[in-house]
């Protein structure tokens, strides 16, 4: 199967005829679908099997990450980092000011599939919330980090929502899905939003998610940032 794009308008740039490209709805693949597509190709492996070397070569990896090492693969690389403000050359980590940030990057193997990969261009179907940057306004950090309590921005495409429907608004979800929404709101317009991230979120790493009804349309939409944020004091 191709993957499918559709063009919406870049209000992000200069000129007003600029569209980017939006990725419409291919299908994401979980772990045990994977081992399913391993064993359908005549594999000798048994799933139970492929499901336990998954487990163990995941386990091996957090053992190695733990220790501050990094992983590189054919198929992806691994390395952490540490985000947050230093206030000077003698100040030290701060588990409240600062965050370990674990980035992933696409491994050599995948590299060369991404050559490989047929594309199709179809119409834009459901439209929805593009969120393209994340700023924390200040830590001047971009796509990486929040500070709770401080302002922050998104800029985008198709951003508005109505505050006053409970539904609508700024999300940030946990990795158990818990959800916080924002409720302090300075700036709601279709191509940036600003507001003050919610206190309460000191520890632990969040996809940040913006739901909206669009005009001359009854369903939710929804649009979330492609990488997590940690928080930093």
């Amino acid at each position: 199967m191709p993957l499918r794009y559709g063009l919406v308008e870049n209000h992000l740039t200069s000129d007003p005829g600029d569209y980017m490209a939006i990725v419409q709805d291919n299908e994401t693949f979980t772990e045990e679908q994977i081992v399913e597509r391993m064993i359908s190709r005549g594999s000798t492996v048994t799933k139970a099997e492929a499901l336990g070397v998954l487990e163990e070569f995941g386990l091996a990896l957090e053992d190695i990450l733990k220790g501050g090492n990094n992983v590189n693969t054919k198929l992806f690389a691994i390395y952490p980092s540490i985000s947050g403000v230093f206030a000077s050359s003698t100040d030290s980590f701060d588990a409240s000011r600062h965050a370990i940030r674990m980035n992933v990057s696409v491994g050599s193997r995948f590299n060369k599939t991404a050559s490989s990969i047929q594309v199709q261009k179809v119409e834009t179907v459901s439209p929805m919330p593009v969120l393209q940057k994340f700023t924390d306004l200040k830590n001047k950090t971009v796509n990486e980090s929040f500070t709770p309590g401080q302002i922050a921005s998104i800029t985008g495409l198709l951003l508005k929502f109505n505050e006053n429907d409970p539904q609508q608004g700024i999300f940030f979800i946990s990795a158990d899905n818990s959800e916080t929404k924002v409720t302090n709101i300075t700036k709601n317009k279709p191509s940036e939003l600003l507001f003050f991230v919610p206190e309460t979120l000191t520890s632990g790493n969040y996809y940040i998610e913006v739901r909206t009804i669009l005009t001359a349309r009854k369903s939710l939409a929804k649009g979330r940032l492609s990488v997590q944020l940690v928080p930093v004091g």
